[in-house]
């Protein structure tokens, strides 16, 4: 059941990757254990340490996961990649190495008595690794076992649209242009598709995929409508989640990630589109990402203490009135907890005119989310703190407690969630985050939908890798104040 999800989500040019990839690297560990041991280099005994040097080639060989990973960073899983010889080999000679250097990190740090030998053994692991993947893959994979995946397996496609983008689609569905796709099922909700070749199912309502999906084998979803509502839109991503089905967006309300996040193209029907993936019941989304969590948190508490505390200092001598500001603010699943910011404002000061300026932005939706204009409240080390979002850092002390996390949706005031649609309170299915797609994707010239869209393709998409990449993005974000105030 499980085997036949994975296929069904990936397709059997991965899954058969992944198991000649596992091969690969298991013959190269016995390939390693036979080129040291076996030729009697460093005179081992056979009869008394046999076993001892198979733990030794053990550890090398438990890499694989980790390499696997590298390899799905390096795109080594996409259709482009495996499907050429040249520049799939200098990927794979580049990932290889990067598994080489964190090996060799781990060995340093290990310093134990049964992993001697190590520099000859790992470099011979990662020689005949590089030589058996590259065979396995460029040679029998490209050139054998391609051709016949390709013939045997044909995606089938529920498209949500019937407009220009689809009628594409739907043409390319009957050419079998690249690899071979079948549009299954048509939802047109506007009644104007009216082409008789095409075998298609018609819909006029977006179907619930629980059921359809089940009943007509569907591989992918692709939704290629402007004049879709949002809330269908997030309703058919969630149940694309809960049935295990890949789904790509191609309509004007994931523009934002096209643009300002990833322009990747969908491997099986070649169209540049918003990928979602199912991150959000992952490992990493729970228990691994806490922990990551508590080390950050505990990590940039002590590293900016320096800074905390001169921060601190030129609050305290800017302005009267305490060092911390707190409030009330909304987090996951619609909890309330307590929240923390250094204070950038005057004490005293109302809030009406940020209340109204807000609900205008909601209200709008399709406008930049903007900053209020010479803002009479903020002080003018407030100002400074602002737009390099350090009046943040206090949120250090919220990641500790469990109320957020390093990288997440942004909380909201309680005034501003009675405002909220059912489809904006889609982002608190997860921890707010001090940091997150939106931060780094513009700010405040980012429409207030547009930004629940980012958190959207943030929480479906979750991963350690899309979590370094928004650190280290904030970084930068902070240095140079862009977009901040």
């Amino acid at each position: 059941m499980i085997f036949e999800a994975t296929v069904r989500r990936h397709g059997w040019p991965k899954v058969t990757l992944v198991i000649l990839d596992w091969l690969a690297v298991t013959l190269a560990a016995v390939a390693t254990l036979v080129l040291h041991y076996f030729t009697g280099y460093d005179q081992y005994d056979t009869e008394h340490s046999l076993g001892e040097y198979v733990l030794r080639i053990a550890i090398l060989y438990a890499s694989f996961p980790l390499l696997v990973l590298i390899f799905r960073q390096n795109l080594l899983y996409k259709l482009k990649v495996y499907s050429t010889g040249v520049s799939q080999f200098a990927q794979l000679a580049r990932a290889v190495l990067i598994n080489a250097l964190l090996l060799i990190a781990v060995l340093f740090f290990l310093r134990e008595d049964w992993i001697q030998h190590s520099r000859v053994n790992l470099f011979l692991f990662t020689l005949n690794s590089l030589i058996l993947l590259s065979f396995f893959r460029i040679v029998l994979f490209r050139k054998l076992l391609l051709p016949a995946i390709t013939g045997l397996e044909v995606r089938r496609i529920l498209l949500v649209g019937a407009g220009e983008q689809a009628q594409e689609l739907i043409a390319d569905s009957a050419s079998g242009k690249l690899r071979p796709f079948e549009v299954v099922a048509i939802v047109d909700q506007s009644g104007t598709y009216t082409a008789d070749d095409s075998s298609a199912i018609i819909l006029h309502a977006v179907p619930l995929l629980r059921d359809f999906v089940q009943a007509n084998n569907i591989h992918e979803i692709v939704v290629a409508e402007n004049d879709l509502p949002y809330e269908n839109v997030v309703r058919l991503i969630s149940e694309a989640r809960d049935t295990g089905v890949p789904i790509h967006l191609l309509s004007d309300h994931f523009k934002v990630i096209q643009e300002r996040v990833t322009k990747s193209t969908s491997e099986f029907l070649n169209v540049t589109a918003a990928p979602i993936s199912h991150g959000l019941r992952g490992f990493y989304s729970s228990l691994l990402k806490r922990i990551v969590d508590l080390f950050g948190a505990v990590f940039g508490i002590i590293v900016l203490s320096p800074f905390l505390l001169a921060i601190s200092l030129g609050i305290k001598f800017g302005s009267k009135g305490p060092l911390f500001y707190h409030t009330t603010v909304i987090g996951k699943r619609g909890k309330s907890f307590r929240w923390y910011k250094f204070r950038t404002m005057s004490l005293g000061t109302e809030d009406a005119q940020h209340r109204e300026h807000v609900a205008e932005h909601i209200r709008l939706g399709s406008r930049p989310t903007g900053k209020l204009e010479n803002d009479p409240r903020i002080t003018t080390i407030g100002t400074w703190l602002r737009k390099h979002s350090l009046d943040e850092l206090p949120q250090l002390w919220n990641v500790l407690r469990g109320d957020m996390s390093l990288v997440g949706p942004r909380p909201c005031l309680p005034y501003e969630f009675e405002q909220y649609s059912e489809w904006h309170k889609e982002r608190f299915v997860v921890r707010p985050g001090m940091t997150g797609l939106w931060q780094v994707s513009g700010r405040s010239s980012v429409s207030f939908n547009d930004m629940v869209i980012l958190d959207l393709y943030y929480i479906h998409n979750i991963s350690l890798w899309l979590d370094a990449a928004i650190v280290l993005r904030t970084i930068g974000v902070v240095l140079t104040g862009k977009g901040g105030g």
